[in-house]
């Protein structure tokens, strides 16, 4: 049986999320206001691999290839605006926050 997890994410940043393989990312939005939080539909008995996301504020430099868009969010009551992607791997010479 499957169930929907949330993890929290780090603005601004290339991180990586343990999520249970096959996991399903179904949206990106703030909670309480300024905490961004992912969705994931995931069957809880596979094995966790690690994804990796990529967070950008507006009008800041992003890869030439960001991977796949997933959902925007905004915090501080929409002064920041962020948006993130999901990619095959880390962007060479990135360094990644890790989220556990």
């Amino acid at each position: 049986m499957k169930t929907i997890w949330k993890f929290e994410l780090t603005p601004n940043r290339i991180q990586s999320v343990p999520i249970p393989f096959g996991g399903q990312i179904l949206t990106v939005q703030t909670k309480g206001g300024n905490a961004p939080m992912l969705w994931v539909l995931v069957d809880p008995d596979m094995p966790p691999k690690d994804r990796v996301l990529g967070i950008y504020t507006t009008n800041t430099e992003v890869p030439d290839d960001p991977g796949r868009y997933v959902g925007s969010f905004f915090i501080y009551e929409g002064s920041l605006e962020f948006h993130l992607f999901e990619m095959d791997s880390f962007p060479e010479g990135t360094e990644a926050a890790e989220i556990q």
